[in-house]
């Protein structure tokens, strides 16, 4: 089952925000190349270097764009965004949350490895009723930010690295939330 509030988002709510999937009629992500992961690891050097301040204003940038998650979180739920801007939970959650990404990206080159940091990740958020559409929500909006964040340093390259990236994720993703939602039957 799903926590309450997340059944009454909408996927539509913001369509110029990536929604890091690829469908039939979309066609393909870009490969993941060579090029395109160095691409994607300097962009995400940049992001490391204030991880705590660019993890909280990653999490700010989402509630804004689905500000029905925000609720999701017991320590943010009925507050208002300002003062979860000043939460010491932000922040921390922030920080866990690039870090995961950050291993991801430091990966790039053995996506098995990639791949179980995801797994691990899909795996502590079932629980709690997150789902696929949840994380393809979370990945369009980081590629946003970091467009936003970057800005001249997100060119097309790093763009179609992060895409790529992403659809892999959320390859890895699906196929776990498949076995998950199984064996919860």
């Amino acid at each position: 089952p799903l926590r309450p509030g997340i059944q009454q988002c909408n996927p539509q709510v913001n369509t110029s925000v990536s929604t890091a999937r690829y469908s039939k009629e979309m066609g393909n992500p870009p490969e993941l190349t060579e090029e395109r992961k160095t691409a994607v690891r300097a962009s995400w050097d940049l992001v490391r270097k204030n991880m705590r301040q660019n993890g909280a204003d990653f999490y700010l940038h989402f509630f804004k764009t689905f500000p029905v998650y925000k609720d999701l979180f017991k320590d943010f739920k009925d507050t208002p965004l300002e003062e979860v801007a000043k939460h010491p939970k932000l922040k921390a959650h922030g920080l866990r949350a690039f870090y995961a990404i950050a291993s991801m990206v430091d990966s790039l080159d053995d996506l098995e490895i990639a791949a179980q940091i995801m797994r691990k990740t899909v795996d502590d958020h079932f629980p709690r009723g997150i789902r696929t559409l949840q994380f393809t929500h979370v990945f369009g909006v980081l590629l946003d930010f970091l467009s936003i964040k970057l800005e001249s340093n997100f060119d097309e390259r790093t763009r179609e690295g992060w895409e790529a990236t992403t659809a892999i994720l959320m390859q890895v993703t699906e196929a776990r939330m498949k076995e998950l939602e199984q064996t919860a039957e």
